[in-house]
């Protein structure tokens, strides 16, 4: 070492060149570690300026370079050379014993996992989490809503995203038919048909031979005997001389119900019926013979429950019979005419109905608890109202209900008009 004075400019030199080091120590533990050293026993001045009071805990390089500049700066003026010498041995000794712990600190780091790498990690799980959770709940709502759109068994305007309906009247055990309403996918009926839009007709012998009637439990009815043409905005049905249409009453309303569930809601006015020549063909009816079939305003109807004989459950009209007012066909939906349907309205349930603009209002006599009643059941109730009033072209509201909403159906609006009973995918 030489004996070279240090002036201030050296020292702020040798302090500003120095590792920027920390030490976790504590002050106690570093004034002990100077006050223990052999070397610096006999240097009052030293001793004196160590044991002054630190303000605050030395926790990072810029605070010891600022207190040790400070005590430094203040002796040195004072002090002769032999002092000035023992102060820049204390900071080497220190500086020193500051490198090795930081040494150790940086190998313990070196052998620690990377903290950015740690937080990256903890940042991944955390947005997986979220992602999960928010997929679970996406998954819950989706199953919610499969599970409200299993109970009912009408088709609505949201059936039909990207899909289009075909209707047909399947004949069951009892010489009734059933109105069923299929979902066919936009890009199963472009495949089939192309770009132009198909007609029923032609939808009809498309999709009407693809469907297995018995496995459904009703009578192989489908395709028609004779054929099937187009006529302007009329439909014409050439009858063969021998059918099994018009053998006897019961046959004829069959056959006239099947057509009517089949090609109503359609571009065709009414049915023509011919013979292979060309003339008409007048069906046997109690009534009076019949040459022609009209297909709109005469299915005002309202709905009942019909079991097949797989033990499916469908709504239906009963026996076809029509009625002239909505408010008519709601009200006596509670009689029981025969053993063939069921009303979907318990019999302790009244209500009174009322025709508004908007559509009509269906008000129960004592507040209705639908948690009360089987969920299905309470459905088919609903759904069936619904398609009474469908069948006038009208929306229902059912007033005087606990519930203001309730497995998907708000009680507080009109609920909205199905589209078609009895909702079934195509094969």
């Amino acid at each position: 070492m030489t004996h070279n004075q240090f002036d201030d400019d050296q020292f702020e030199h040798v302090l500003n060149n120095a590792p920027k080091l920390s030490d976790r120590r504590s002050k106690e533990e570093i004034l002990n570690r100077l006050l223990a050293d052999a070397r610096l026993q006999d240097n009052v001045h030293l001793q004196e300026a160590i044991q002054q009071p630190l303000d605050d805990e030395i926790t990072s390089q810029e605070q010891q370079k600022s207190t040790y500049t400070a005590i430094l700066e203040k002796k040195v003026r004072k002090w002769p050379i032999f002092m000035s010498v023992a102060a820049v041995f204390a900071l080497t000794v220190l500086t020193g014993s500051m490198f090795m712990k930081n040494n150790d600190a940086k190998m313990d780091q070196a052998n620690a996992p990377e903290t950015s790498q740690y937080s990256t990690i903890q940042d991944n799980r955390a947005a997986k989490s979220s992602i999960n959770h928010d997929n679970l709940m996406e998954s819950n709502i989706v199953a919610e809503h499969k599970r409200i759109m299993s109970l009912r068994s009408s088709v609505y305007e949201e059936d039909l995203t990207d899909a289009v309906v075909f209707r047909i009247g399947l004949a069951n055990r009892d010489k009734e038919s059933v109105p069923m309403t299929y979902i066919i996918p936009n890009e199963r009926v472009a495949t089939d048909f192309g770009k132009k839009k198909p007609t029923t007709l032609q939808m009809y012998e498309k999709y009407a031979p693809q469907i297995d009637e018995k496995a459904n439990g009703f009578t192989n009815y489908h395709p028609y005997q004779g054929e099937l043409k187009e006529k302007g905005d009329k439909l014409v049905h050439v009858l063969p001389k021998k059918n099994d249409y018009d053998v006897a009453s019961a046959d004829t309303g069959e056959y006239l119900g099947t057509l009517q569930d089949t090609f109503s809601d359609s571009e065709y006015k009414d049915i023509e019926f011919e013979n292979p020549d060309g003339t008409a063909y007048e069906l046997s009816k109690k009534e009076e013979p019949s040459k022609i079939m009209e297909l709109t305003n005469s299915n005002h109807f309202n709905y009942y429950l019909y079991k097949d004989d797989n033990g499916s459950e469908y709504l239906s009209p009963d026996s076809r019979k029509t009625f002239p007012t909505v408010t008519e066909a709601l009200t006596v939906m509670r009689t029981k005419n025969d053993d063939v349907y069921v009303p979907v309205v318990p019999e302790n349930i009244t209500y009174t109905v009322k025709e508004v603009a908007e559509g009509v209002i269906v008000t129960f006599d004592e507040p209705l608890d639908l948690s009360t009643m089987d969920a299905v059941r309470a459905t088919q109730m609903i759904e069936a109202m619904m398609l009474t009033a469908a069948s006038f072209d009208k929306q229902i509201r059912l007033d005087n209900v606990v519930q203001e909403s309730w497995e998907g159906f708000d009680f507080k609006n009109f609920l909205p008009k199905p589209v078609g009973a009895n909702k079934r995918y195509m094969p």
